[in-house]
């Protein structure tokens, strides 16, 4: 591998215009640095000299999958503010798993040339020896530093069941997956605070359109349909609604349906489907705003939450 001096010599220039090449300075001209660029490139050492400091900040998002839609249309929110705000990111996927989730933080914090984190549903906790800023959006355990973007779900789902018991419903069914755990347990909850006992969970092998359908069926397999049902997310509401059409049963009429998560599909289905908007555009906009605000050296609120909205559509009509 070529040194510097070497560079220099082949470039017909200086070691001191060869460096200040390398480190993009103004006192070389394009057409300068081009030469010795193209000299580097040729004997392998190009990332070895070049020293310049990337012109935006660079935040790495972790976060849970990529197949999920949900998690998709946050990291493409998270984009789009970010890149508004003279930043690009790079993102990888923990698949669910913990272990991959530690693994890639300490990788983009001892190893990267990032200059923040975002990481969605986090399950690790943050070492207090972290240097770079981290802003945890919907974390699923406490964070020792960083900023907190959390969604108060549960108050969400206790609307959900008092909806249905003020008129009276009381066989309410949940459907979810593997990856739901957390919503199950907060329905059961917000059942419990109502009076009601819950004896239909279904808890789907699958995913997404085709989990909601299989729940629906575990559901209707049971006897007598239930009279409303909670899916984990609005995908899994669109299988069950299709399931119920199979079998002819009528949404809301016979069987009243809401889900979670208010997709831009929801209120173009037929019937328009009743969810739960978690906020994640204002989610996302308050976590790219942190991360841009802590990489300015500025203040910025530890923990911020927001306040999950029922919408009510005709899925739900009673």
């Amino acid at each position: 591998m070529l040194t510097l001096s070497k560079i220099a010599k082949l470039a017909h220039v200086s070691v001191s215009t060869a460096s200040k090449a390398f480190s993009m300075s103004s006192e070389v001209s394009e057409k300068t640095r081009q030469e010795i660029f193209q000299i580097a490139k040729e004997y392998g050492c190009f990332k070895k000299f070049y020293n310049a400091k990337y012109p935006k900040f660079v935040v790495a998002i972790i976060c849970p999958e990529f197949y999920g839609r949900y998690y998709s249309r946050m990291i493409a929110l998270l984009e789009d503010r970010l890149r508004l705000r003279n930043c690009d990111i790079c993102v990888a996927a923990t698949g669910f798993s913990v272990e991959k989730e530690a693994e890639l933080l300490d990788y983009y914090h001892n190893y990267a040339n990032v200059d923040g984190i975002i990481i969605i549903g986090g399950n690790t906790l943050i070492p207090s020896t972290y240097e770079l800023p981290v802003v945890s959006v919907i974390p699923d355990c406490r964070q020792i530093i960083g900023v907190s973007v959390n969604i108060n779900r549960d108050g969400a789902i206790r609307e959900i069941i008092r909806y249905f018991a003020e008129r009276e419903i009381t066989d309410i069914a949940f459907v979810g997956e593997r990856y739901t755990h957390e919503k199950q347990t907060a329905f059961l909850c917000a059942m419990e605070e109502n009076g009601l006992r819950c004896h239909k969970i279904a808890v789907s092998a699958s995913r997404f359109e085709p989990g909601g359908y299989q729940g629906m069926e575990q559901l209707l397999s049971q006897g007598k349909p239930p009279r409303a049902v909670v899916c984990a997310y609005d995908y899994m509401a669109i299988g069950a609604m299709k399931c119920l059409a199979d079998r002819g049963l009528r949404v809301p009429q016979d069987v009243a349906v809401v889900g979670m998560d208010n997709i831009p599909e929801a209120e173009f289905l037929v019937p328009c489907l009743s969810s739960v908007d978690f906020c994640i555009e204002q989610t996302c906009d308050a976590a790219a705003n942190a991360v841009v605000d802590m990489l300015g050296g500025k203040e910025v609120e530890k923990n911020i939450l927001f306040d999950a909205t029922l919408r009510l559509r005709d899925s739900s009509e009673i």
